[in-house]
Order: C-alpha cells, then sequence, then structure tokens
C-alpha cells in the first residue's frame, strides 16, 4: 500500500472491508453511510492551518484586550468626562503619602482635600440642583467569614458622603437613590493609586459632571470610603447606621485588583442593573463567567459590595481594575501603572450606566424590588457590545442546542461502537495531556518554583507543549497511517468530532442542572462547530467538497467559540498568574498553573484536534519531539532564571516584634526579632544570599519562629493582623534575632485590662469587662481549646460571638483616631483560666534593624513592614 504521506486523489473503487478496519472497529458496510471524500488534506496544510487559525484568534484578542479609547483633556467640554481633570485630584491625593487607616494621610489630609473639592464642586451647581455633604465617622462590629471567622470591630472610621438632588424632585425621585462608592484608604504597603485612589478621582469628577447634569428621576449618593482595606468597615458603618440609606435602590462600586486596563464588570445583583450596564456602557466589558466564579468563593477576595449586599439588602454593580496584578498593594501602585484612556473608558462607561438608570422613571424601585436576584445571562462581544438574556431564555437556547445536536446524532450514520472507539482515544489524549503538564508542574515546584511569574508566555512552552506532545503521541500510538485507507480517516474524524460533542453536552446537562447561566459557554461550543459539520455535509452531498473547503471550515466554525473562549481565559489569565505569587507557600502554583493551561488548551482544541489524524505517522511523530525539545529547553531555562524582577516582585511581610508571657506567678518571659513572611511558594530562601553583609549573615538564624513559652499558642505564637494563618504557616517563615523594636514617645502601646471578672454558680457563666487600648490596629486572639464562649457585647450582641477558626476566637480591631479604646466583655461557660493573645501594630514605625534588613534587599524585591506587639496572658 502506498504510504499515506505520499497522498494523492484515491481511485474511485473502495477499499475491502478488511483493509478498512484494519486498525478499527469502523464497518464500511453499514446502510446509508455517507460517502466520503477519497482525498485527504495534505500533513503542511492541515499544521500551518491550525497554527494560522490559534495565532491569529490570539492577535485578535489581544488587541481587544488591550485597547484603550483616547482620554479627554482638561479642556474637555464641562458635560463630558475628562481623565485629565481626574488625573489632577488622583495626583493631590498621592501627594499625601502613605494611607492606612489611623495615618494622618489618611484620617485628615486626604478627607480635608475631598471636602475642599466638594465644596468648590458645589459652588458651580445648576440652579435647583441640591448639594448635601456630610462626615461621618461610625463604630460598630460585625462578624465575618472571610478568609476564616473573624470579628471585625471598628471605631471613628470615616465616610464623606455627597447627594446630589435633581431641581423640581419628584418624590419619586428623592425616595430613590443610587449610590456609587470607593476607598480612599491604602493596604498595608499599598501605594494605592488603583486600589483605590483613581476610582475616588473619577468619583470626584463623576460629581462635577452630575452636579452640573443632574439625574432627572433619581438622587445621588457618592461614599468617599476611608476604611475598605480593613475589611470593609467603613461600608458596614454606613450602610447599616446613616439616615440616607433608607432611599438607597442600588450602588455602583469602584475597586481594583490590578492597576489600569480595562475595567471588568464581576459581579451583579439585579437582572435591571445587568440590563441598564448593556445600554449605558460605552466599553462593556462584563461576564456572567467572572460573577460566578467570583461569587463561588474560589477567589480569596471580597469587596464592599458584599457588604452593601448582605447588610444594607441593595442590589449593586462592582467594577474593577484587573491588569497588572503584580502591583496590588505594593509600593509599585503608584499613577504611572495607569495606562491613559483607563480612567476615560471606566467614568464614561459610569456616566451612561447612571444616565441609564436615573434617565427613567421608576427603573431603581424596580431595582430594589428583587435586590439580590440577578438571573441575567450577560456577557460583552469583544467590548464591541453587550448581549443579555434572562435565565430562563438563556436555558432554553442551551435546551435547544441540546435537542439540535441530540437530533443530528440519531440520524447520523456513525454507529455507537465508533464513537465509543473514538471517545476512548479522547480520553487516552486528554488523560496523557494532563498527565505530562502537570508532570512538569511538579518538577517545577520541587526545583525551579514559579519561573513564568515575570515572564507569562514561558507558562505556554512549559505546559502547553508537553500537553501537545502528550496528546500527538496517544494519536501516533493508535493510528497505524500506513495501514488505513484514506476513507476510514475521514470515518476516524467524523466519530471524533460526535464524541467530542457528546462529552460538551454532557458537560452542558451537568451545567443546566446546577443552575449555571455560564452554561451558555459550553452551548456556544457545541452550536458553530456543529453547524461547520453540518455544512461540510451539505456541500459534499452537492460534491462541492475538498480537503481544503473541510480545513477553512471546520476551523472557521470555532471562529466564536475560540475568541470568545480565549476572552475569557486572558481574564482569568491576567488575574491568576500574579494572584498565584501571593498566594502563600502551601499551594504549589507551578502545578496549579499547569492544570489550568492544560484544561485552557483541551478546551481550544477540543474539535480541531482531530484534523491532526490526517497527519502521517513520521510527520505526528516529528510534531511530538518538536514538542518535548521546546519543553526540555523551556524546563531548562526556567531552572536557571530569577523568576522576579523590578516589575514583578517578589513580596515580603517585614514585622519587627516583640513577644511577651505573662506567666502566673508574675514571671514575663520576652524575645524580639524581625519576622520575615513570603507572600510565594519559594518562601525567604531567594533573599538569603543578600543578608551576607548585615548582623543575620550565619545562615543558623534563617529559622521559623517557635513557642517563646511552652503551650503559649494561641492561633500560633505570632503577631497576625488578618486571620491567614493556615495560607502562611510559621513554619514556612523566619524569625529573625534582633533587639526590641523601639517605639516613638507618642506610640500608644497595646493593652488589655481587665475591668471586672464575675461568676455565676447558677449559670455556670462568667463574665469579664475588658477596656482594650492601643494603636489604630489590633487583634485580640482568645484560646477556644478550653474556653467556650456563649455571649459578648461587640455588635450589639447581635449575632453572639464568632464561630471560631483554628481553635481561637479571632477579634480585629481598628480605628480612625489614635489611642483606640474598646469597652466590651465577653461571656464564657466556666470559670476556669482563659488564655488570650493581644497584638498591636505601628504601621508608619521603620526601626533600624528593619531598615538595615530592607537597604541590603534586590530591587525585584517589595515590602510590606509594620512593628507589631504580641502578648500572651491568663485571665
Amino acid at each position: 500500500m502506498v504510504e499515506v504521506r505520499h497522498r494523492r486523489p484515491a481511485p474511485a473503487a473502495s477499499p475491502s472491508p478488511t483493509d478498512a478496519s484494519s486498525s478499527y472497529d469502523y464497518p464500511i458496510e453499514k446502510k446509508r453511510r455517507r460517502r466520503f471524500h477519497p482525498s485527504l488534506p495534505r500533513g503542511w496544510l492541515v499544521v500551518l492551518g491550525f497554527l494560522a487559525f490559534y495565532a491569529s484568534s490570539f492577535a485578535v484578542v489581544t488587541f481587544w484586550h488591550t485597547w484603550l479609547p483616547q482620554p479627554k483633556g482638561i479642556d474637555a467640554p464641562p458635560n463630558e468626562f475628562s481623565e485629565a481633570r481626574a488625573r489632577v485630584v488622583l495626583k493631590k491625593i498621592m501627594s499625601f503619602g502613605y494611607r492606612p487607616v489611623g495615618t494622618k494621610a489618611n484620617e485628615e489630609l486626604t478627607p480635608n482635600y475631598l471636602l475642599e473639592q466638594i465644596e468648590a464642586i458645589r459652588a458651580t451647581k445648576s440652579e435647583g440642583v441640591s448639594v448635601d455633604v456630610d462626615v461621618q465617622r461610625p463604630s460598630g462590629a460585625f462578624g465575618l467569614d472571610f478568609i476564616a471567622q473573624f470579628q471585625n470591630i471598628y471605631a471613628n472610621v470615616t465616610n464623606i458622603l455627597v447627594k446630589v438632588s435633581p431641581p423640581d424632585a419628584s418624590p419619586d425621585a428623592l425616595n430613590n437613590s443610587l449610590m456609587i462608592s470607593s476607598h480612599y484608604d491604602a493596604a498595608i504597603g499599598g501605594a494605592a493609586a488603583s486600589d483605590d485612589g483613581v476610582n475616588i478621582a473619577i468619583m470626584m469628577e463623576l460629581l462635577r459632571l452630575f452636579v452640573l447634569s443632574p439625574l432627572k428621576h433619581a438622587t445621588l449618593v457618592f461614599n468617599f470610603n476611608g476604611a475598605e482595606e480593613t475589611i470593609m468597615q467603613a461600608a458596614h458603618g454606613f450602610i447599616t447606621q446613616h439616615p440616607w440609606t433608607d432611599t438607597i435602590r442600588a450602588f455602583i462600586n469602584l475597586e481594583a485588583a490590578g492597576a489600569g486596563g480595562r475595567e471588568l464588570l464581576f459581579q451583579t445583583g439585579s437582572d435591571e442593573l445587568a440590563l441598564a450596564y448593556a445600554q449605558g456602557a460605552k466599553y462593556p466589558h462584563a461576564s456572567i463567567i467572572a460573577q460566578e466564579l467570583f461569587q463561588s468563593g474560589i477567589i480569596p477576595a471580597d469587596t464592599d459590595y458584599r457588604v452593601y449586599r448582605d447588610f444594607g439588602y441593595v442590589a449593586g454593580m462592582d467594577f474593577a481594575y484587573i491588569a497588572n496584578g503584580y502591583v496590588y498593594h505594593t509600593t509599585l501602585d503608584d499613577i504611572s501603572r495607569i495606562q491613559p484612556g483607563a480612567v476615560q473608558r471606566l467614568g464614561e462607561n459610569v456616566v451612561g450606566v447612571v444616565g441609564q438608570l436615573g434617565g427613567e422613571p421608576g427603573r431603581l424601585r424596580r431595582v430594589a424590588e428583587n435586590p439580590q436576584t440577578s438571573r441575567t445571562f450577560f456577557s460583552d462581544v469583544m467590548g464591541l457590545t453587550m448581549v443579555t438574556a434572562s435565565k430562563e431564555t438563556t436555558f432554553l437556547l442551551c435546551g435547544g442546542v441540546l435537542l439540535l445536536a441530540f437530533v443530528y446524532l440519531v440520524l447520523s450514520h456513525v454507529s455507537f461502537s465508533e464513537r465509543l472507539t473514538a471517545f476512548m482515544l479522547i480520553w487516552r489524549c486528554f488523560g496523557t495531556a494532563i498527565a505530562a503538564s502537570l508532570t512538569v508542574g511538579v518538577i517545577l515546584s520541587l526545583y525551579a518554583p514559579l519561573p513564568w511569574y515575570s515572564q507569562p508566555y514561558l507558562a505556554g512552552a512549559l505546559f502547553l507543549a508537553p500537553a501537545l506532545a502528550g496528546m500527538v503521541h496517544q494519536l501516533a500510538l493508535v493510528l497505524e497511517k500506513d495501514r488505513v485507507t484514506p476513507q476510514a480517516l475521514w470515518r476516524l474524524e467524523e466519530s471524533l468530532f460526535e464524541a467530542m460533542m457528546c462529552i460538551w453536552m454532557g458537560a452542558l446537562a451537568v451545567c443546566m442542572q446546577l443552575g449555571l447561566i455560564s452554561s451558555y459557554v459550553l452551548a456556544v461550543w457545541i452550536l458553530f462547530p456543529l453547524l461547520g459539520q453540518m455544512l461540510c455535509q451539505l456541500l459534499q452531498r452537492f460534491r462541492m467538497f475538498s480537503s481544503s473547503i473541510y480545513m477553512f471550515i471546520s476551523l472557521g466554525a470555532m471562529v466564536i467559540p475560540v475568541i470568545h473562549t480565549m476572552c475569557c481565559f486572558a481574564i482569568a489569565l491576567m488575574f491568576f498568574i500574579p494572584l498565584l505569587g501571593r498566594s502563600g507557600p502551601v499551594v504549589p502554583p507551578d502545578v496549579v498553573l499547569s492544570l489550568l493551561m492544560c484544561i485552557i488548551l483541551l478546551i481550544l482544541v477540543s474539535y480541531s484536534g482531530r484534523v491532526f489524524c490526517f497527519l502521517p505517522t513520521k510527520q505526528l511523530q516529528l510534531v511530538r519531539n518538536v514538542c518535548i525539545l521546546i519543553t526540555v529547553v523551556a524546563t531548562a531555562y526556567a531552572s536557571i532564571r530569577n523568576p522576579y524582577s523590578d516589575v514583578c516582585p517578589k513580596r515580603l511581610m517585614l514585622q519587627h516584634v516583640q513577644r511577651e508571657v505573662w506567666l502566673p506567678n508574675g514571671d514575663i518571659e520576652t524575645d524580639s526579632g524581625l519576622w520575615i513572611n513570603s507572600l510565594d511558594f519559594r518562601g525567604p530562601d531567594p533573599i538569603k544570599s543578600y543578608l551576607s553583609d548585615t548582623q543575620w549573615k550565619d545562615a543558623r538564624m534563617h529559622v521559623a519562629p517557635e513557642e517563646l513559652h511552652e503551650h503559649a499558642e494561641v492561633y500560633g505564637h505570632m503577631p497576625w493582623s488578618l486571620p491567614v494563618k493556615h495560607m502562611l504557616p510559621e513554619d514556612k517563615s523566619w524569625y529573625l534575632p534582633a533587639a526590641a523594636p523601639t517605639l516613638p514617645s507618642d506610640a500608644y502601646k497595646a493593652r488589655l485590662k481587665v475591668l471586672s471578672s464575675t461568676y455565676s454558680e447558677q449559670t455556670h457563666l462568667r463574665r469579664l469587662h475588658f477596656v482594650f487600648t492601643g494603636p489604630s490596629h489590633m487583634n485580640l486572639f482568645i484560646d477556644a481549646k478550653k474556653t467556650k464562649l456563649t455571649s459578648w457585647s461587640m455588635g450589639n450582641g447581635v449575632s453572639g460571638p464568632v464561630v471560631e477558626a483554628e481553635d481561637a476566637y479571632i477579634l480585629q480591631f481598628c480605628s480612625g483616631t489614635v489611642p483606640s479604646s474598646y469597652h466590651f466583655w465577653i461571656e464564657a461557660e466556666s470559670n476556669n483560666p482563659i488564655d488570650v493573645a493581644f497584638v498591636g501594630h505601628y504601621l508608619e514605625v521603620t526601626t533600624p534593624e528593619m531598615k538595615e534588613f530592607m537597604d541590603v534587599l534586590p530591587s525585584w524585591t517589595v515590602v510590606a513592614s509594620a512593628v507589631s506587639t504580641w502578648t500572651k496572658m491568663q485571665i
């Protein structure tokens, strides 16, 4: 038999059944078998067509994913949004310096400037427009399950509030308000230009715009929020305590998980809001997939959206910048990271959405009728337009696609045994691809973690190449092309298509059963390839079919699903790759990314991969060997390169710690040191060599912290600022010996004082009254191994004690004023001694030891630092 790689148009005579099925059970004698085209696509055409299709799709997605509109200058008409005017505000806010809650920059300089700007804008208001201003400094508490269960207690945090009412406002307009909210405080270690200073600047420009051109049928409330990074405290204070909340029917929350680029609408709580966005956004970028993923809890993050929704029962929209997550919560988050056009884009989108919601009477009331039900499918199409539909309509269309595919399978000439054989081949290819990609991920995790961190494209060579090699290898093993005919290969191609379609159909049915609106993606992957296959068969019926037409139609039919899926995964990778560089030393990020990249590959080539069955065995082996070579070279390069760079830095947490254990006999055991936590999987080891000229040059000092005293552990034995001990285990950190930190004379040391302790013999309950004073940021950990709390006063006792996490009750305290002071009581089940640990954090203090450490660090590191005290006592 002539080798397949020398294919030419075959003679009219069909091969015998024995020859055709020498390798597979594809009986050609089945009646009504459609006639297969006798020729096959040439190998070079298959490979070039495959590469050209995906390269061009990637280029289109990259262009649309990075395109931004032209920003408008400071001389733009007053009735238009201007990025230049917003940047003036942002530049001034950034000039105030580091802005965590409790600092002068956050509690005095920034609020004073914002109030000055608001007053200047109020002076330009149109006739009849009412502009009311209020400064709220709420105190309160609430339980939260975020990262872990804890009680979030706050005092004197700041909300700067502005209400804009239209002239001659009707009662309906006055009773229906739309709120726009963002925050100006900074996370520990963050410069906070994007998170969230730029959104404060955008809000100020929006305020100027709507004071000149107010809404006709609604009032606008602006909340310039001063305490979000302390886990949404100011938002809680506003939505639960301020009188203006009675009229708020919907809100728009502006956030950031990166810097610049296209903002993403990643969750909305109302069908009406999704429709308003679709109608009003000039540059839409939204996805129901992002919403369902975020609300599933997979992503360890939250925004003020959650507080407004859960405590105010208000529907809202959550926007966030997600590009360049490398600078998120670091000193690199400055104005230079925000590309021209990013501010203009978000500003104009919000203007359009606000105009839709406030420009029609009764629309906000419709939003409020179902404030927490989002049953709408929404997705942008390449940023050009939005597609929306109800959940019922979406599922009806998905069901129609399932029915169409089922009818096609029933009428198909492919037998069940052929589909089953093809199905097994697909799973062998997929299984080998996953195994190959995971193998590289495991090897990297063991010997060279995170090599792709600062060069994301390297992940393609590391994880996609071995997956492709595994798939092609399985295909080469199964297809003995020197013993099969073109007709058998065409039958195999159709069988592979139908088997793959069955897999997609099963996935669609499961997702619909789970109620996922994002099921539509699976329907898209069924419908368009199916239409392409049906067109090929129609052309063959009219004798207009050729191998070139087959390649063109088969790949062309996947343009929409491939480009749409690439857009979705571009967002995912843009978000997750930087996130994996700050996800801690527990979960190996290389394994996670290898699995994610492999899943992306399997989805994108789920149908197109079948064209490789037309390649001769030697060409398949060549493709496999090239992929293996790419994998080996990429892995070798990865093993020697520094995964970090100046713009994609390694993150470190540096705390100069003083620990004390107060023993029952009155003695105090104490120590001090620099506590170093690395936020990525490689741990602190990469900086070890840079300490050679410091007091910590002895490698024996680079060890994890130990208990200061036996049985002194209460939620570990270190001063945690957030309940993240399970993500950053203490045994993965360093505790370098150092002299005790010297605090400024005006600093207030954290102190916990027991005012009274009473025990009831009747109820067997013990009540203790405390006063807790100290710096603006403090924590209290109460042992839950031997103590069960039944009640406490935090949050007015509404929810009772928060559920214990890791054998401790966790309480976080934050105050906008210093010294902070809290009076509260707790009630315990017994009269036994209670172990507690209390912590104070000083965010603006840098000791000489901290400076010595930071001065020798390489440029590819960023540090979030604080001085912290930890005291354990028994009461």
